[in-house]
């Protein structure tokens, strides 16, 4: 992971994210009225907090200010008509349906600017669908939010995913030399991407997950017992406490609680912290007093394009939490405006086939706005000053698209759908206390400083949004492997277990994989006498498939007609043995050592020239890994339970091999260790989640997941791969979460070592 500085400039770090494309809506209607002269209104409904809508109210007037202003000369103009509706009081489900499917009467809107809280965003997301209603949005960064409208080509983002949020703050936290983190999140849809990448960037800064690690805040809790596992599990140096909290006032308390704990002096290395964006607004700096280098990162404009220096002369106060987003938002709707009133004759758009033209029945005002900015064949570039959009409007009025500058700097949009923007710049700021003399005396007040601004985006990388889950790796691929060979004797047979432990519509990806995975085994040489397959098989008829009686890991096999998708439907021919909802923990113990029975009558029978292959996929929790059922009602099957049965099947196999797709499914391969001929591949670290992968629109869910995705795949092209590089391949394909690889010192050698010894034939074709 490359880090770079600049305390005057800012930071730029290599990072890739990615973007996809949209479904098309075939319906003629643009979106905007003809214009009815030489004037165009276009509506844009305003959602946010009303304290949130008067932090941005310069920024807000500036950019309106800046649009008419910049069109006195056109002959056609556009004028934004902004109105406002207050996010914490309306009725959002009841607004976005008034919003995107108006009444007769009601004056038609053109975009939604907002909201503020990605925990209200898919509500108008999912109303605006229907019509392709752009839903511009400039501080909406849950991960998942993004990930599942990646190929919604009406759902603007204009801040990163807090992904990159939590690398800036753990980037920010190992240049002042720290070895040791922690995590406190709020339970909700903003700390939810906080909770899933904490522990996946910890391991990319070689940073040390201490005490507890990751906690989640309710109001209320007592932090020192937290605060105390944290300072003593520290390694010479104060440990850093990440904050990733939804509420503002939350902050004040989770740190009046670390101030408390420091000042007790009860540990020589008490924690510092530091905040995610939600914590810098007023009240919440101003509560900061006696508090010392508090420390924080905040989304804001790029240097280099001038609009902070630009606001801060303009206003007395420093654009930041979202305030260049929302002046390029407006700015991005009023040239859309303008190109389509340009009347282009043709209009290009970035598509799944690259830039293609867009029939006239196929316009939305959405496909306007993305047109206007592609900034291809030698557009004009245009900056977010008055003077810039002057220009800009100039050229879009007769049809000629531009390449827009704006107050974040040069847009880096998904390069597929071109509404996400792929490039933020953070301020990493810590308060200080100011003096001010009057004629009363001296008085101080806490004020924000900003120590650098860092970024994750070298300039220049095409970026696809379809890919956001896609980092850039460094990661160190070591084992204790002295490279000898481990002789043992020829393997008589193999055997394998394939189990998914859910059973629900939304976790259709787990029982997906366990049947592509069966289905691979049968390909490579198994018979179904020697698989023991358990899934719940609910999902082929359930009544959300689109698809009934098929499953599917792969995009490609929904959208085939019946007799081509056949081959990719990973149900057909399927022997389920078990349905998982009748299986009790014991009973796959019974099934793993060969205890037969009435109501177990199909189990493996290893012996010591047996090679045995275990698949597991489903949930994991933070305390033990890999869950027995569904997130509503599971429990931890149990590292001590894993390890027990392992070690009764010792001399009942030659070699054992367990892929486990869970989150925190490292905490199985760490409770392994030492078991001989056993390896064990994990699609997490003990501190991470796993990631699903391959949204499906028809379906609404996602169908697989990238470590199996690319596991089936490096045994399907060559089935004598070695171990080691099956594990670089899977590593590197698996965005999101560490692959991990355990026990090799107890197993021999992993770079001779070939998967040809579970996966004995080359893969057939089905």
């Amino acid at each position: 992971m490359k880090i770079k500085l600049f305390v005057s400039r800012f930071l730029l770090m290599g990072l890739l994210m990615a973007g996809a494309c949209s479904d098309h809506d075939d319906t003629a209607a643009t979106g905007l009225p003809d214009g009815g002269g030489n004037v165009l209104t276009v509506n844009v409904d305003v959602v946010l907090p009303a304290s949130i809508a008067k932090d941005w109210q310069n920024a807000i007037d500036w950019a309106l200010e800046n649009i008419e202003e910049a069109q006195l000369q056109q002959k056609n103009k556009v004028r934004l008509n902004l109105r406002y509706h207050d996010e914490d009081t309306e009725n959002l489900d009841s607004l976005a349906r008034r919003l995107a499917q108006p009444e007769e009467g009601d004056d038609t809107c053109h975009a939604i600017l907002g909201p503020y809280h990605s925990s209200n965003a898919q509500t108008f997301l999912s109303h605006a669908a229907q019509r392709r209603l752009p839903v511009v949005m400039p501080t909406c960064t849950s991960a998942e939010l993004q990930r599942v409208n990646a190929r919604n080509n009406y759902a603007w983002f204009l801040t990163e995913s807090d992904v990159t949020q939590c690398e800036i703050m753990l980037s920010a936290v190992k240049t002042m030399n720290c070895k040791d983190v922690a995590l406190i999140y709020s339970d909700d849809t903003y700390g939810q991407t906080f909770y899933d990448y904490f522990g996946f960037f910890a391991a990319e800064f070689e940073l040390n997950v201490a005490g507890r690690g990751i906690i989640d805040y309710t109001k209320g809790d007592d932090l020192t017992a937290f605060f105390r596992s944290v300072s003593a599990d520290s390694h010479g140096t104060r440990p850093f406490i990440l904050l990733a909290l939804s509420d503002p006032d939350d902050y004040i308390e989770v740190n009046r609680q670390l101030l408390k704990f420091a000042n007790s002096a009860e540990v020589a290395w008490p924690p510092m912290s530091i905040s995610a964006d939600v914590a810098l607004n007023e009240k919440t700096i101003q509560s900061y007093d006696g508090v010392r280098s508090f420390l924080g990162v905040s989304p804001v404009g790029e240097l280099t394009s001038g609009f902070p220096q630009s606001y801060r002369s303009r206003f007395r106060q420093d654009a930041y939490n979202g305030v260049a987003q929302v002046y390029d938002a407006l700015v991005l709707i009023a040239i859309g405006a303008a190109f389509q009133q340009g009347n282009p004759e043709t209009l290009l758009v970035c598509s799944e086939r690259g830039v293609e033209l867009l029939e006239p029945g196929e316009r939305l005002f959405t496909d306007y706005m993305r047109g206007a900015i592609m900034g291809v064949g030698g557009a004009k570039s245009v900056n977010w000053t008055r003077d810039g959009l002057a220009t800009a409007f100039a050229e879009l009025n007769v049809g000629r698209f531009v390449s827009y500058t704006g107050a974040l700097g040069q847009l880096y949009l998904d390069s597929y759908v071109g509404t996400k923007n792929m490039n933020t710049v953070y301020m990493l700021w810590n308060t200080e206390d100011i003096n001010h003399e009057t004629d009363g005396g001296v008085y101080s007040t806490i004020s924000v400083v900003p120590i650098c601004y860092m970024t994750n985006k070298e300039y220049g990388n095409g970026v696809n949004s379809t890919l956001l889950w896609e980092i850039e790796k460094s990661v160190k691929l070591t084992f204790d492997d002295d490279g000898s060979i481990h002789l043992m004797p020829a393997a008589r047979d193999y055997w394998a277990v394939v189990i998914a432990t859910s059973t629900t519509w939304n976790d259709y990806r787990h029982q997906a994989d366990a049947l592509a995975m069966y289905r691979l085994l049968r390909r490579c040489g198994y018979d179904d006498d020697h698989i023991v397959l358990i899934v719940e098989d609910n999902l082929a008829y359930d009544p959300r498939n689109s698809c009934p009686g098929e499953i599917f890991v792969d995009l490609r096999g929904i959208d085939l007609p019946p007799k081509e998708r056949a081959v990719l439907d990973v149900r057909k021919g399927a022997q389920v043995d078990y349905h998982f909802s009748d299986l009790k923990p014991d009973d796959l113990a019974d099934i793993l050592t060969g205890r037969s029975s009435d109501r177990l009558p199909h189990v493996i029978s290893p012996d010591s020239l047996s090679n045995v292959f275990v698949f597991w996929s489903g949930h994991g929790g933070e305390g033990e890994g890999p869950l027995w059922g569904n997130e509503s009602e599971w429990t931890y099957f149990g590292q001590e339970r894993i390890r027990s049965i392992v070690e009764k099947m010792s001399g009942h196999y030659r070699r054992m091999f367990m892929a486990v797709e869970a989150c925190f499914s490292g905490k199985w391969g760490e409770c392994l260790l030492g078991i001989p001929d056993l390896l064990v591949l994990t699609a997490a670290s003990p501190y991470e989640t796993s990631k699903a992968e391959g949204f499906s629109l028809p379906l609404g869910i996602f169908l697989t997941n990238g470590f199996t995705r690319s596991f089936m795949q490096g045994v399907s092209r060559d089935n004598t791969i070695s171990v080691y590089n099956l594990f670089a391949e899977v590593l590197k394909a698996t965005n999101g979460s560490h692959v991990s690889l355990y026990n090799g010192s107890a197993y021999g050698s992993v770079y001779s070592s070939k998967m040809s010894e579970y996966f004995p034939e080359p893969a057939r074709q089905w």
